[in-house]
């Protein structure tokens, strides 16, 4: 190596001596003059001191040559000895001879390299070599040579670069090296070792093209001084950089057809950006290349993006991946970035994804969770752009960049990686604020303009006519619903100001430029755009303290600015009109009255803003109602007010506005009087003090500052100490009162009525309140937790309240799926059982609510640390799932429960887009056990819930038998204390004896069996065992006596149970109250049984919800209370709480039948609000109801549905139970009976509460049995109700007697219309079913098999989408949205709207019924589509040479293209839906590939499995004949490759189709030549260079289709064939 350094430095050295050396003709740098020969002698250091003559250059090339050889034979690094001789070529003077001999000394060493790897290296036997060295690294030394400065040095290294890589290609593809041509082998036998991989030749292009890009920069500040020659050498240089490029594409002289990089590739590396591209700095021929490519690379991105992607984002609907667009995916950035601006506005935008989730009542959590989501995906597919563009050297100078190593530009303003998922800066913060300023503003005018267009403010009031509403001081319209859209944004605004999220001032400027906007002097009309709405939320806004006592005070001490700004606004026409509503026209009077004190001058200000004169007028009905209001607070001395008129609502709600807090003061007066009245809930220990009772109406309508501050005061007096209420009585401080140790049932009420209408502005209580829980249940987990009375009081009356009313608040909660966390050591410590039943009754409820994989991610979520308190926190990290040590439920009623929650949420959402999520796992952590399901389960359950119960084996519960008791009691003398009182060591050694949790069981059969003689157990002694049992273990003891009570049954050899059984099970439940009656009924319906011949258990089941005398007595008791299904209405349901109670006691330690005082003392008695053995049976039910089903007893079902529906008035989300019930057992026969599925509706339906069509009503009334009305009109209808609200419209309620939004069981309009469509068309698909179900039900009577196998069950599963392709539902729909002419309303809602409110229903109904027959009508678009008949026209290979030589006589050149007149006729169909409509161009192709990516987008695996499967029945079908179809087919995977590379086997499936039917269809065509191909082939080829390069799968998913790409076309195969070497 030092002999070589030694060498290379005396030729630098010489070529500085004397510059007229020879250039020999041929060489490398033949450009100019041959000049003649001059000898030179130098002494070379390091050869002996001997002179060594420069006269001969093949003896100095051979020379260079031998010494690197021997360097590297004696053990040098291939790559050091090239980069030393590399640098000494560098170093010689660009106008020497001696330049030309150093390359071509290079080429040489070059040449001896390449034998060496193609013997050595390229062959997969090979070993090999020392160092490791690829020729690819070697060969990107080349590029240290290319120097703008010097051009010889240019243009020679791109000869030699040039010269390298050909003869690599007659290695590679045959010729005469020693390689032999390995390419021609077939694909399955190349070892993947490349001489020059795609990589590297992509790399030195680049190096390249950008050194060259930088040339071109400079290239008119040289111009003027160095002349026309400049411009002449530049030209060179840029002729044989063509020539390189042309080497590497295939189309050089040497190597036609045998390309190293795609056309697709070479584009990516040519186009240097739009920075540089649009600049005008580039020549004119460079210009046309980069045109080039950009419109090759936005042709790909018709292909690779969906004609429209403005799909909607469904709060709580839409699947986790629907958040992360694939407009915003990295892959695409590129392809997106050539589109024009027109196409890009066909995807997704944060403003648009804000304004939906601010329109559907999203948690406010998870707006700003949408707002990261997507500024992180924005920064990444910014900083994909970005470290693909390029900023020349000259530009980069004077930002501080700088080039990286080989002339690669590294773009200055690429955010950096570990910036890219940061949050919380200034200016995300303010791009924040006007994401969301800009939607409120945008949503706040929509309001206003629905509003006005609702009422009428020409006609003036007419007093003398008032309306019900009205009186002398308070004039109320006569229909004021729309107000309830103006508290829900009043809500949003009051929370976004008093977070900083927004400020006050942003907000009232945005309101005036909405009235007087700039151009208002233009276009005037600012008179129609005044209203007193927009100075009624500023108003809200005065309540923040911070806010009036800043900005406010600020502007009114000084210029009073905004006060002028709120007197331009005021509407005055509006408070004398017809619909006038003083609520919102007497907002700017409530201003001047609420800031008189900041006001200076109060006597002056009517002269320094005289347009007060028209709104002081009615200033005197402000002073009317406040002292109407003072009076009324005396004189009514604290009495209810729930039952106040809407007027007296409002006046009491218009006061608060006016004065700060006196409203919210008051009312919490009311609440917690004075006066101490101590009323007992249920005894001595549960003491509150009476008050009154708000109303609803009163608590939607006080401004927003008053709910706030109301609840404030609640909560720190009521509900925020661990030493109870606090009280304030004489002005002393706030503290506990004695005799006084609950909060008041009125005060509860207040509370849920609060975070129900303002559930923004009083979030943060309900965080609070959760983080407590959090605590507790983690002091519980260390073990030997003891909470005072005070604190278990708190406990039980939160957990009653989000149990009883909170419910529907936490389903649509954005950390819903985590608060399971809260609960789960409480679930196992819990020691209290009246506090344990709350909180078993709450978590079965909680999981139920869950409907999304979010759940299963908690449960495999162990570093979770509670809900973040404020939703500015930074972005969570990922999660990382890992399997819990310990088991979430003891009790088994809460994991089976919870193993059903899972199964639905697999068979209704799917697992596909969560990666790292594994299903085993989280069934696996539910319970110590896995369960054991009985057939007749598994039926219904999802194939890979099915695959993990087979997979783990589950055993039986064990059985005990009479006989085996009988023989216990009569071995063990411990049980005589159970016959005989008083002996306190025997009733201790019974202690003893049961206290080991393997015998527990036991016991209840012992006391079953010992009750059924006539000497019953002593009850006292069965209580004191009872008690040492933990809590959580009831239902699985419970579940052991029901089988014993069962098989003893058997034993007797009785087909039926006895009388006697019955009676003595009645007992057990509600007389001596050993039993809970919700327990038992989980025992008989828990799912381990088949209910489908075990009649036993089916007529136990009857009777204990149908038959029992006593629960019959409960049930009827509870028809004739009367409660309410909408209970924040139902003033009266304390007392009928309290009557039930009183009626019906419950008792919690099985003291229930004892005579005297219990021994030990009972625990200490919690204070019940809502719950009751009825609340506590409806979850239960909620189970059950699954298993009746799956038994096929429909006399059975409806017979618990007609008699218990009733129930289902307290259940806080029926709606929701009734589409997962039609849709988890859509396919089951026992739901196929028009008198069956009415009586499900009827049991969980309040009609009153839901907005069905007619023929809806009309079934539930009994009068529709089947659905023949499912035509055209109906379905149009269906649609373009879904479609109303996804476009976000504000219109008057179909039924005018709903409840308001914020108390319906869904507040997110989008997700209600859906869910109600769901159930109709579920319902009408069970009528459908009818007359063919009946054969399909078990007839335990007849006998005969059951399936009970995988096998069986997935032959069920293919009959079941037979079944859904006979229903015309789908191609009916398809029809109408294919075709809008044959609408009803053609007009109504069409576009883009009407095909993704399609794409939205189909993913919330199953599969089989909508989302699989449109994937699958692709076959039927593709082969019978004419626009997709037709051959693309051919296209000519581009050549860069051919295209530098025509540059040279025009400036303008184009490549080549016989069909470039008529470029591709079919573009048509891979535009923008909504171009095509614009411009009269739409076409059913193009409707069609809408609609299949709306499905696809919202969809999961099983749609994306669909579509493999009809690819491949096409391909394996052989007809399709062109390249437009099979572009077509290309076009309906390239925007979902960013999902299916997370599925190997799919996605390898689909790529191996295509490749298929590209063989299939290339003899057909017959094009295909070494210089032509087809437009649309080469599409197709670049769209999978483009899968090649941003989602690969991998080498051994290659491998797999290279047979594929083996059987294409030579020309093809060479083009496709890197993607299988890399």
């Amino acid at each position: 190596m030092d002999r070589l350094v030694a060498y290379l430095v005396g030729v630098v050295e010489s070529s500085y001596e004397d510059l007229a050396h020879l250039v020999p003709c041929g060489s490398f740098l033949g450009l100019f003059d041959e000049r003649p020969i001059k000898r030179a002698r130098r002494t070379v250091p390091g050869t002996g001191g001997g002179l060594f003559e420069f006269d001969n250059s093949e003896a100095t090339c051979t020379g260079i040559a031998q010494l690197a050889q021997t360097a590297i034979s004696q053990g040098a690094a291939a790559t050091d000895v090239l980069r030393a001789v590399v640098d000494a070529v560098r170093s010689v003077h660009d106008a020497s001879a001696v330049l030309d001999i150093g390359f071509r000394a290079l080429f040489e060493i070059y040449q001896q390299r390449l034998q060496y790897h193609s013997a050595n290296r390229y062959r997969a036997e090979a070993a090999s070599p020392p160092g490791g060295e690829t020729f690819g690294e070697e060969y990107l030394l080349l590029t240290r040579l290319f120097e703008l400065h010097r051009p010889r040095t240019w243009v020679a290294a791109v000869r030699l670069m040039s010269m390298v890589t050909k003869s690599a290609i007659q290695i590679m593809y045959g010729g005469d090296g020693a390689g032999g041509g390995t390419h021609t082998a077939s694909l399955s036998e190349i070892s993947g070792r490349n001489l020059l991989p795609e990589r590297v030749c992509r790399e030195g292009i680049r190096q390249v093209w950008r050194l060259l890009l930088d040339s071109a920069a400079t290239e008119p500040a040289q111009a003027s001084v160095l002349g026309a020659a400049r411009r002449t050498r530049w030209q060179i240089r840029f002729e044989a950089t063509m020539e390189l490029f042309d080497s590497f594409v295939g189309r050089s002289e040497q190597c036609v057809g045998r390309p190293l990089v795609s056309y697709y590739m070479i584009s990516r590396e040519l186009d240097p950006g739009a920075a540089v591209a649009e600049s005008g700095m580039l020549t004119a021929e460079m210009q046309h290349i980069v045109d080039l490519c950009f419109g090759r690379k936005r042709r790909l991105g018709r292909i690779l993006l969906p004609p429209d992607g403005s799909w909607p984002l469904i709060s709580h609907a839409s699947r986790a991946h629907t958040v992360k667009h694939v407009y915003d995916q990295p892959g695409y950035a590129l392809v997106r970035d050539s589109l024009t601006l027109e196409e890009t506005q066909r995807g997704a935008s944060a403003s648009r994804v804000v304004a939906d989730l601010l329109y559907q009542r999203a948690p406010i959590d998870e707006v700003f969770a949408a707002m990261r989501n997507h500024r992180t995906m924005q920064r990444k597919a910014m900083a994909a752009v970005a470290s693909d563009s390029y900023m020349p050297n000259s530009k980069l100078a004077g930002s501080g960049s700088a080039n990286g190593p080989g002339g690669l530009a590294v773009n200055g303003n690429a955010p950096s990686g570990d910036s890219v998922d940061g949050d919380g800066t200034d200016a995300e913060r303010r791009e924040a604020s006007m994401l969301l300023l800009d939607a409120m503003a945008h949503r706040i005018e929509h309001i206003v303009r629905f509003i006005q267009s609702q009422c009428d403010f020409d006609t003036l009031l007419d007093e003398r006519q008032l309306n019900a509403n009205s009186d002398s001081t308070m004039i109320v319209p006569r229909s004021f619903g729309y107000w309830e859209h103006m508290n829900e944004v009043a809500d949003q605004l009051y929370y976004f100001v008093l977070s900083d999220t927004i400020s006050y001032q942003d907000i009232h400027e945005r309101f005036y430029s909405l009235v007087f906007p700039a151009d208002s002097d233009i276009h005037p009309g600012s008179e129609a755009r005044k209203d007193n709405s927009y100075i009624w939320l500023l108003l809200q806004l005065l309540h923040i303290e911070k806010v009036a006592a800043g900005p406010v005070r600020h502007d009114l001490a000084g210029d009073e600015d905004m006060l002028d700004q709120l007197l331009q606004m005021y509407n005055e026409r509006q408070i004398v009109s017809r619909d006038a509503f003083y609520l919102r026209d007497l907002a700017l009077q409530a201003t001047m009255n609420h800031q008189q004190a900041n006001i200076r001058d109060n006597h002056g200000v009517k002269f320094r803003h005289p347009r007060m004169a028209v709104a002081m007028p009615f200033a005197p009905v402000l002073y009317q109602l406040q002292s109407e209001f003072g009076q009324q607070f005396k004189d009514e001395k604290y009495a209810l007010l729930e039952g106040r008129s809407v007027c007296a609502a409002m006046k009491t709600a218009t006061v608060s506005q006016i004065r700060q807090y006196v409203v919210p003061n008051a009312l919490y007066t009311f609440l917690v009087p004075a006066r101490e009245t101590v009323q007992q809930l249920q005894g001595p220990a549960t003491t509150y003090l009476q008050g009154g009772n708000v109303g609803y109406q009163l608590l939607d309508f006080i401004n927003v500052g008053g709910k706030h501050r109301l609840l404030q005061l609640i909560y720190k007096m009521m509900l925020a100490h661990e030493q109870g209420p606090q009280f304030q009585f004489d002005g002393r401080q706030p503290s506990t009162r004695a005799g006084i140790s609950c909060v008041a049932p009125h005060v509860v009420d207040t509370v849920y009525m609060l975070l129900y209408n303002a559930p923004y502005s009083n979030e943060l209580m309900m965080k609070e309140v959760l983080e407590k829980l959090r605590r507790c249940d983690k002091a519980m987990a260390q073990g030997g937790a003891r909470f005072s009375a005070a604190n278990l009081r708190w406990l039980y009356t939160v957990y009653q309240l989000m149990n009883c009313r909170l419910l529907r608040f936490f389903k649509y909660y954005a950390h819903a799926s985590h608060l399971v966390h809260h609960l789960r050591h409480s679930l196992v410590h819990v020691t209290h059982r009246q506090l344990y039943r709350s909180l078993e009754c709450f978590a079965l409820c909680l999981v139920n609510l869950q409907h999304d994989v979010g759940f299963l991610q908690a449960l495999l979520d162990p570093a979770y640390h509670g809900v973040p308190l404020t939703p500015h926190a930074s972005a969570p990290g990922a999660i990382r799932y890992s399997k819990p040590k310990h088991a979430w439920f003891e009790c088994a009623m809460l994991s089976r429960n919870a193993a059903v929650v899972v199964a639905r949420i697999e068979t209704m959402r799917g697992l596909g887009d969560v990666p790292g999520l594994s299903l085993d796992d989280c069934l696996d952590s539910l319970a110590p056990q896995p369960q054991l399901w009985a057939p007749a389960v598994l039926r219904y359950l999802p194939r890979a819930v099915r695959a993990y119960y087979a997979r783990c084996a589950p055993r039986a519960s064990p059985r005990v038998s009479p006989t085996a008791v009988q023989q216990l009691v009569d071995a063990r003398p411990e049980h005589a204390a159970l016959l005989h009182a008083g002996d306190a060591a025997a009733e201790a050694a019974l202690v003893a004896f049961y206290a080991p949790a393997e015998r527990q069981a036991l016991f209840l059969c012992v006391v079953w069996a010992l009750h059924a003689r006539d000497t019953p157990p002593v009850l006292a002694v069965v209580r004191r065992v009872l008690l040492a049992f933990p809590p959580s273990q009831m239902s699985s003891h419970t579940s052991a006596l029901v089988d014993f009570v069962v098989a003893g049954e058997a034993e007797r050899g009785s087909a039926e149970p006895t009388d006697a059984t019955k009676a003595q099970l009645d007992d057990f439940m509600f007389r001596l109250q050993l039993v809970h009656h919700e327990h038992v009924v989980f025992a008989l319906t828990r799912g381990e049984h088949d209910l489908r011949t075990d009649r036993m258990r089916l007529l136990l089941t009857r009777h204990v919800l149908l038959e029992s005398p006593q629960f019959s007595q409960r049930l009827d008791a509870w028809h004739q209370l009367d409660f309410q299904g909408r209970y924040w209405a139902d003033y009266g349901h304390w007392e009928k709480q309290t009557a039930y109670l009183a009626r019906f006691p419950e008792f919690f330690e099985f003291e229930a039948a004892l005579d005297g005082a219990p021994e030990p003392t009972p625990a200490l008695s919690l204070p019940v609000y809502y719950e009751n053995a009825m609340v506590r049976l409806l979850p239960v039910l909620e189970f059950a109801l699954g298993r009746m089903v799956e038994a096929e007893d429909r006399s059975l079902l409806r017979d618990v549905l007609d008699r218990m529906g009733i129930l289902y008035r307290l259940h806080q989300v029926p709606l929701t139970t009734l589409m997962n019930t039609l849709f988890v057992y859509f396919n089951a026969p026992t739901l196929h009976d028009a008198a069956v599925v009415r009586s499900l509706n009827r049991a969980l339906l309040d009609m009153s509460q839901q907005n069905f069509s007619p023929e809806f009503a009309r079934f539930m009334a009994g009068e529709l049995n089947d659905c023949a009305h499912v035509d055209a009109r109906y379905v149009s209808r269906i649609i373009e109700r879904i479609a109303r609200v996804v476009m976000r419209h504000l219109g008057p309620a179909d039924k005018p007697d709903l409840p308001e939004i914020h108390y319906r069981e869904i507040p997110n309009p989008i997700l209600l219309a859906l869910t109600e469509c769901v159930v109709e068309l579920l319902t009408w698909w069970c009528l459908h079913c009818a007359p063919a179900s009946a054969a399909r039900l078990h007839d335990p009577d007849a006998g005969g098999p059951l399936p009970a196998t995988e096998a069986e069950f997935r032959a069920e599963e293919q009959q079941r989408r037979a079944r859904a392709a006979a229903w015309p539902l789908a191609q009916l729909w398809l029809e109408l949205t294919m075709e809008p002419e044959r609408r009803p309303e053609p007009g109504a809602y069409a576009g883009a709207t009407y095909i993704h409110s399609t794409g939205v229903l189909a993913n919330v109904l199953p599969d089989e019924l909508l989302a699989f027959p449109i994937v699958q009508h692709l076959a039927r678009i593709v082969l019978e589509e004419p626009e997709l008949k037709t051959v693309s026209g051919p296209k000519r290979y581009f050549s860069f040479v051919e295209f530098a030589r025509t540059a040279r006589f025009s400036a303008t050149a184009s490549d080549d293209d016989p069909g470039a007149a008529t470029r591709f006729a079919a573009t048509a169909v891979f535009n923008s839906f909504e171009q095509n409509r614009k411009h009269a161009m739409a076409n059913r192709p193009n409707t069609y590939l809408t609609l299949l990516h709306s499905v696809l987008h919202y969809g999961g695996i099983a749609t994306f499995a669909t579509l493999s499967e009809t690819i491949h029945a096409l391909a394996a079908g052989g007809e399709l004949c062109s390249d437009t179809q099979l572009l077509y087919l290309c076009a309906t995977a390239g925007p979902i490759l960013y999902r299916l590379v997370a599925h190997e086997a799919l996605y390898v499936q689909i790529l191996g189709d295509l490749l298929s039917i590209l063989v299939q269809i290339c003899p057909r065509i017959g094009l295909f030549d070494s210089d032509a191909s087809t437009d649309a082939v080469e599409q197709i080829i670049d769209f999978f260079c483009f899968v090649k390069d941003q989602f690969d799968p991998g080498r051994p998913a290659w491998r797999r289709l290279a047979p594929h790409i083996a059987a294409l076309p030579t020309l093809l195969r060479y083009q496709l064939q890197c993607m299988v070497d890399q």
